[in-house]
């Protein structure tokens, strides 16, 4: 029997502290950036403006329903049908609507203040928001081995302007991002575990969580199954166990159809079978909508009988899709024609580059997938993660192509997490390589988790100043 080391009870003690004294750091920070996403929320609930988040008068139609006769609405009730582009919202899942009317029955036992009110129903974008802060320390401490990075990463996410911005008013997006963090989780846990059933429950409920919530999310999905499937398959004692996958899949399919089957199988009865509701909201649209936002006369590039490579060319080179893409996905308010000033984008650029630069130069580290001969679980992982960044893009850019030109960057917000971990990954390997001194790095890249933080509180002073002057 191999002896233990023995560690002096003094020591023990010392490191308990230390891990209570982690853990209570931990949730001050959830606490803080709650409170952020808060402030934000209530700082520009002001009518006269209207509601401000893109489409948040049409996700309040739902909610308005909801909390006045508590029934889940038909797509094609006309009491939320949009009378310009002629559908609603409700033929797609709306679970931050349904949490948003509970918020506000809630509420309506203490007040009637229409401000609170809708501040109240922002608050489910503000939960699944926290909830994406709590779900990213739990993946920093797992795939960031110095606490230094893991805060850059997690300041990153939390106080990158976009996604702020989404924890604060009403969309599906905020629950979409916390479901990427879920399903990442469940892949280390999976990894560390090999698949026991509690990283297998927690895969399962992310995957549900991403189905019932945006589209543009979906991708996670396939990365999800394909990194399953390899990880099982490939980097297991033994190799094309299909037995065991089957045994632990159907432990993730269980969880996956009771969390989220019920949905699809409305949706199914309601709409002939048009389980995900595409075809039924474009018929809605094409009854209801004002002659040019009909989905059949609605002009887009397919249309004009554009190749997707020609359309790609003429969206970036004439109309600056990339250009209003980027700048919405670092941070653009209202219907995003309030951008920051363009020193916050070159600094995001000079950053991301950096990251991706840092990346490049540790290729090999990353994204090698053999190693002594057998498959290497990190490397598979990896490109699992470069996967889930090109997905949404390119669902992003199809969509402006195909259905509907909006360069959003909120469209692209599905990749946060993951590519916050290569842009932070690659940026600590370049500092690791100029900056021998151990102090130096702290102080530097505590200077980068400030810079980012107060970037954050500009925008929102910035933002605040533009409404003050409406």
């Amino acid at each position: 029997m191999k002896s233990q080391k023995y560690q002096h009870p003094t020591s023990l003690y010392k490191d308990q502290e230390s891990q209570k004294n982690k853990h209570r750091i931990d949730l001050l920070f959830i606490a803080g950036a709650a409170l952020f996403f808060m402030i934000w929320a209530w700082q520009w609930n002001r009518f006269d403006l209207g509601l401000d988040g893109p489409d948040e008068w049409m996700r309040f139609d739902i909610i308005r329903y909801l909390t006045e006769h508590w029934d889940l609405p038909r797509g094609d009730n006309p009491a939320i049908i949009n009378p310009i582009w002629g559908f609603s919202y409700a033929f797609h899942p709306y679970i931050p609507h349904i949490i948003s009317a509970l918020f506000i029955r809630a509420a309506r036992f203490f007040t009637d203040d229409i401000h609170i009110l809708v501040f109240t129903a922002r608050l489910a974008s503000v939960m699944f928001g926290t909830g994406t802060v709590w779900m990213s320390i739990k993946i920093a401490r797992k795939i960031l081995k110095d606490r230094a990075d893991q805060w850059i990463f997690l300041f990153f996410i939390t106080f990158l302007p976009q996604m702020v911005y989404l924890n604060a008013y009403v969309n599906c997006e905020s629950m979409a991002i916390f479901s990427t963090a879920v399903m990442i989780y469940a892949w280390l846990l999976g990894m560390e575990s090999r698949w026991d059933p509690k990283s297998c429950i927690i895969l399962g409920t992310g995957l549900a969580l991403c189905a019932l919530s945006y589209v543009t999310a979906y991708g996670f999905l396939v990365c999800s199954f394909l990194f399953f499937c390899l990880s099982i398959l490939l980097c297991q004692d033994k190799k094309w166990e299909f037995k065991t996958l089957f045994q632990k899949g159907g432990i993730v399919l269980l969880v996956f159809v009771l969390l989220a089957g019920w949905w699809f199988i409305r949706n199914a009865v309601l709409y002939q079978g048009d389980f995900l509701g595409i075809r039924s909201r474009d018929l809605c649209g094409e009854i209801h909508a004002q002659d040019l936002y009909k989905p059949s006369l609605h002009p887009t590039y397919e249309k004009d009988g554009l190749s997707f490579l020609q359309g790609v060319r003429a969206m970036c080179s004439g109309l600056g899709w990339h250009r209003d893409t980027f700048k919405s996905f670092v941070g653009a308010f209202y219907d995003t024609s309030v951008r920051l000033p363009q020193l916050i984008y070159n600094l995001y650029k000079i950053l991301f580059a950096a990251g991706i630069l840092g990346c490049l130069l540790s290729f090999r580290k990353l994204f090698s997938v053999r190693k002594d001969g057998g498959w290497r679980e990190e490397g598979i992982f990896h490109w699992m993660l470069v996967l889930a960044v090109i997905i949404p893009n390119f669902l992003n850019l199809y969509a402006s192509y195909a259905v509907d030109y909006q360069p959003q960057g909120r469209y692209s917000m599905p990749m946060l997490l993951p590519f916050m971990y290569f842009i932070t990954f690659g940026i600590t390997q370049i500092m690791d390589r100029l900056v021998k001194c151990q102090k130096a790095r702290a102080i530097i890249k505590g200077a980068l988790c400030f810079g980012l933080f107060s970037i954050a509180v500009y925008a929102l002073r910035y933002y605040s100043l533009w409404i003050q002057a409406q």
